[in-house]
Protein backbone atom coordinates (compact mmCIF):
# COMPACT_ATOMS: atom_id res chain seq x y z
CA UNK A 1 0.00 0.00 0.00
CA UNK A 2 1.56 3.24 -1.14
CA UNK A 3 -0.27 5.73 1.08
CA UNK A 4 0.18 3.74 4.29
CA UNK A 5 3.04 5.18 6.35
CA UNK A 6 2.57 2.85 9.32
CA UNK A 7 5.16 0.16 9.76
CA UNK A 8 4.41 -3.28 11.06
CA UNK A 9 7.23 -3.08 13.59
CA UNK A 10 5.61 -0.47 15.83
CA UNK A 11 5.31 -1.51 19.43
CA UNK A 12 2.88 0.00 21.84
CA UNK A 13 4.39 1.04 25.10
CA UNK A 14 2.28 0.71 28.23
CA UNK A 15 0.69 3.91 29.40
CA UNK A 16 2.47 5.44 32.37
CA UNK A 17 0.70 5.01 35.67
CA UNK A 18 0.98 7.00 38.85
CA UNK A 19 0.81 5.85 42.44
CA UNK A 20 0.87 7.85 45.65
CA UNK A 21 2.18 6.48 48.91
CA UNK A 22 1.74 8.23 52.24
CA UNK A 23 4.72 7.65 54.52
CA UNK A 24 4.08 7.66 58.29
CA UNK A 25 5.47 10.85 59.81
CA UNK A 26 7.76 8.88 62.14
CA UNK A 27 9.42 7.12 59.20
CA UNK A 28 9.93 10.08 56.82
CA UNK A 29 13.26 11.31 58.16
CA UNK A 30 14.78 7.83 58.31
CA UNK A 31 13.44 6.95 54.86
CA UNK A 32 14.83 10.07 53.17
CA UNK A 33 18.11 10.04 55.09
CA UNK A 34 20.47 12.82 56.03
CA UNK A 35 20.54 15.43 53.25
CA UNK A 36 18.16 13.14 51.32
CA UNK A 37 21.00 10.67 50.66
CA UNK A 38 18.69 7.63 50.92
CA UNK A 39 16.22 9.27 48.55
CA UNK A 40 18.98 9.97 46.00
CA UNK A 41 20.09 6.33 46.07
CA UNK A 42 16.48 5.17 45.70
CA UNK A 43 15.88 7.51 42.75
CA UNK A 44 19.08 6.31 41.06
CA UNK A 45 18.22 2.62 41.42
CA UNK A 46 14.51 2.71 40.57
CA UNK A 47 13.28 3.02 36.99
CA UNK A 48 10.05 4.75 38.04
CA UNK A 49 10.16 8.50 38.63
CA UNK A 50 10.06 9.37 42.33
CA UNK A 51 8.79 12.70 43.67
CA UNK A 52 8.52 13.48 47.37
CA UNK A 53 6.48 16.28 48.87
CA UNK A 54 6.14 16.24 52.64
CA UNK A 55 5.23 12.71 53.64
CA UNK A 56 3.77 11.78 50.25
CA UNK A 57 5.75 9.89 47.59
CA UNK A 58 4.49 9.94 44.01
CA UNK A 59 5.72 7.19 41.68
CA UNK A 60 5.30 7.45 37.90
CA UNK A 61 6.26 4.92 35.23
CA UNK A 62 5.21 1.67 33.62
CA UNK A 63 2.92 -0.54 35.71
CA UNK A 64 5.76 -3.00 36.42
CA UNK A 65 8.22 -0.25 37.42
CA UNK A 66 5.68 1.44 39.69
CA UNK A 67 4.75 -1.90 41.31
CA UNK A 68 8.43 -2.61 42.02
CA UNK A 69 8.91 0.90 43.45
CA UNK A 70 5.82 0.49 45.66
CA UNK A 71 7.21 -2.76 47.04
CA UNK A 72 10.62 -1.14 47.60
CA UNK A 73 9.14 1.78 49.53
CA UNK A 74 6.96 -0.63 51.51
CA UNK A 75 10.02 -2.61 52.61
CA UNK A 76 11.97 0.56 53.46
CA UNK A 77 9.08 1.94 55.51
CA UNK A 78 8.82 -1.38 57.37
CA UNK A 79 12.54 -1.18 58.22
CA UNK A 80 12.19 2.42 59.39
CA UNK A 81 9.15 1.60 61.56
CA UNK A 82 11.09 -1.19 63.25
CA UNK A 83 13.70 1.32 64.33
CA UNK A 84 16.28 0.09 61.86
CA UNK A 85 18.77 2.78 60.90
CA UNK A 86 18.45 3.23 57.14
CA UNK A 87 21.64 4.03 55.30
CA UNK A 88 22.37 4.22 51.58
CA UNK A 89 23.89 0.72 51.88
CA UNK A 90 20.70 -0.63 53.48
CA UNK A 91 18.65 0.95 50.66
CA UNK A 92 20.92 -0.64 48.03
CA UNK A 93 20.72 -4.03 49.77
CA UNK A 94 16.93 -3.84 49.98
CA UNK A 95 16.53 -2.98 46.30
CA UNK A 96 19.07 -5.63 45.27
CA UNK A 97 17.19 -8.32 47.24
CA UNK A 98 13.88 -7.27 45.67
CA UNK A 99 15.38 -7.28 42.16
CA UNK A 100 16.75 -10.79 42.70
CA UNK A 101 13.27 -12.00 43.59
CA UNK A 102 14.22 -13.58 46.91
CA UNK A 103 11.37 -15.23 48.75
CA UNK A 104 12.34 -13.52 51.99
CA UNK A 105 11.27 -10.00 52.74
CA UNK A 106 14.28 -7.65 52.87
CA UNK A 107 12.76 -6.00 55.93
CA UNK A 108 12.76 -9.36 57.71
CA UNK A 109 16.32 -10.24 56.73
CA UNK A 110 17.85 -6.84 57.44
CA UNK A 111 16.14 -6.48 60.82
CA UNK A 112 17.20 -9.90 62.15
CA UNK A 113 19.03 -9.71 65.44
CA UNK A 114 21.90 -12.09 66.00
CA UNK A 115 23.17 -12.22 69.56
CA UNK A 116 26.80 -12.80 70.37
CA UNK A 117 28.17 -14.49 73.49
CA UNK A 118 28.71 -11.19 75.23
CA UNK A 119 25.07 -10.24 74.86
CA UNK A 120 25.64 -7.59 72.22
CA UNK A 121 23.25 -7.42 69.29
CA UNK A 122 24.67 -7.86 65.82
CA UNK A 123 22.69 -7.14 62.64
CA UNK A 124 23.54 -7.98 59.05
CA UNK A 125 24.54 -5.00 56.92
CA UNK A 126 23.97 -6.58 53.51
Amino acid sequence: MEGDSRSGSETTQPQPVQSKIVIPDAAVLSLLGSRDENLKVTEDLLVADVHVRGNQVTLTGTPADVAFAERAFGELVTLARRGQQLSPDAVRATLRMLAQGNAESPAEVLSLDILSRRGRTIRPKT
